[in-house]
């Protein structure tokens, strides 16, 4: 339901993502995905994630604000592998917070056994050679970016945020001559799946813990 206060449409500005801006969406990104593993992380895991789409070659932030207010934001990136450089510039600080939280947040011990991947590419990272291995994968997978997460606000959804943020990253990808874009959802977010759909967006495969999209730019 809207907020009846904006029930006339105000302009909402999208801005490429600020250091300033991170505490907003680091906020923002744990009301979005309160029952999502990430959600679970708090806010100086969330601060650090959210900071490596700032200034980046490789990765995209973008926040959406109204009246000057934060109400959404989207991540995104051309690395195939784009976690990385963020687990391995972090990762003492990292460990500590995921043993933190695993002993406190029973979320995150349920949970933690489906990010046990994630986990070995985060000790693969300590690798001399994984910085390396990170750029020549780069360097081959520069005709796809991937949108890694989008989140708006409760309250201000129904105004179009979602679609003025994922158009406004969908046209810089064009400008830098890539061809497409893709995503996952899991599919039992409905909504997400409904939005994409009406976006533009393309399902291009499914199993029982992720729905797979592609948008031809």
């Amino acid at each position: 339901m809207l907020n009846p206060k904006y029930q006339d449409k105000p302009e909402i500005k999208v801005d490429p993502l600020s250091l300033s801006d991170t505490p907003d969406v680091a906020r923002l990104y744990e009301e979005v995905f309160a029952d999502h593993f990430l959600g679970h992380m708090g806010q100086k895991f969330l601060r650090l994630f959210c900071s490596q789409f700032v200034n980046s070659s490789t990765s995209y932030g973008y926040i959406a604000k109204c009246d000057g207010k934060p109400v959404g934001f989207l991540l995104a990136s051309i690395d195939s592998a784009p976690f990385n450089k963020f687990y391995r510039q972090n990762f003492m600080v990292l460990a500590l917070i995921v043993i933190k939280k695993y002993l406190t947040d029973s979320y995150v011990r349920k949970n933690i056994t489906q990010r046990l991947g994630n986990i070995l590419v985060a000790l693969t990272t300590l690798l001399p050679s994984s910085g390396k291995e990170s750029k020549a994968k780069q360097s081959k997978t520069l005709s796809e970016a991937r949108l890694l997460g989008i989140g708006v606000d409760s309250n201000y959804r129904g105004l179009g945020i979602a679609d003025k943020l994922t158009g406004q990253f969908c046209a810089e990808m064009k400008n830098k001559g890539l061809k497409r874009v893709g995503l996952s959802a899991v599919p039992w977010n409905e909504r997400a799946i409904s939005f994409y759909k009406k976006d533009g967006w393309i399902e291009e495969e499914r199993s029982e813990t992720s729905v797979s999209f592609i948008r031809d730019l």
